[in-house]
């Protein structure tokens, strides 16, 4: 089991269409998670093209939290198909609602990501969108118990230097300071103009995955345009296809030691 926790730094570096991308591609069945505290319901108004959540999402967990009720099966029951394409589950549980919402969740989260976290137990690896980072930094439970917190950047001056300062305050997290591997970047649009070995060596953090910058291409993930004939064999669709590949081997490989 496995939580993908996604963050970034600076403004529209692609977190939600990372994001997307990924359980799309996850080789397994997979849960997205809309926990950005700015409630921008991107992936409802974009990828979905509009679709009502029907009142369901994290909302409706704080209430089963305040109730006393199992997450677990509320996580699931709240969530909404990503896509019905294919044979694996991918399900995707909206966000808050208003962003006043969030800084009401703070005693919701511990128990909400240990709910994820039994999702191994249906099969469900877990990915997170936190969205950008805040001055309030991102819910300790989940850094706690992510398998990798990975933050999203370009590779122009601009967010690598939003990316040094915000790497700072992440570092001083215990779990991340513990363990070196629990940390990694996710480039989107390398050499404009570093490239991710510059970029990991200025950071100090390596870059975990490099994802194509194709922004006609991506318009599909973000906004919910059409897919373009050509979408499975653009350098977008490649790129996410080898991450979650990559990622989701790393993963189960860890699980696997953690329970030899």
């Amino acid at each position: 089991m496995a939580i993908l926790l996604l963050t970034s730094a600076s403004g529209a570096p692609g977190v939600t269409t990372l994001g997307v991308g990924l359980a799309l591609c996850w080789p397994r069945s997979v849960l997205l998670v809309d926990a950005d505290p700015g409630a921008h319901q991107a992936v409802l108004a974009g990828y979905l093209a509009g679709t009502s959540a029907d009142g369901k999402g994290l909302l409706r967990v704080a209430e089963a939290h305040r109730d006393r009720r199992g997450l677990r099966e509320v996580v699931i029951d709240q969530a909404v198909p990503l896509t019905t394409d294919d044979g694996a589950s991918r399900l995707f549980l909206p966000g808050f609602a208003r962003p006043s919402s969030a800084g009401l969740f703070a005693g919701v989260w511990s128990d909400l990501t240990e709910a994820l976290a039994g999702l191994d137990d249906q099969g469900f690896d877990v990915i997170v969108d936190a969205g950008r980072l805040s001055h309030s930094g991102l819910p300790t439970p989940l850094v706690e118990r992510a398998a990798l917190t990975a933050l999203v950047l370009r590779s122009d001056l601009r967010s690598i230097v939003s990316a040094r300062v915000h790497l700072l305050a992440l570092r001083e997290h215990p779990r991340l300071q513990a363990s070196a591997r629990s940390l990694g970047l996710a480039l989107v649009g390398g050499g404009q103009p570093y490239s991710a070995r510059e970029i990991g060596k200025s950071l100090g953090v390596p870059v975990m995955a490099q994802i194509a910058d194709d922004p006609p291409t991506a318009r599909h993930l973000s906004d919910g345009a059409a897919r373009s004939r050509k979408f499975d064999s653009s350098a977008l669709a490649r790129s996410l296809h080898t991450t979650a590949t990559q990622l989701a081997t790393r993963f189960e490989r860890s699980a696997e030691l953690v329970r030899g």
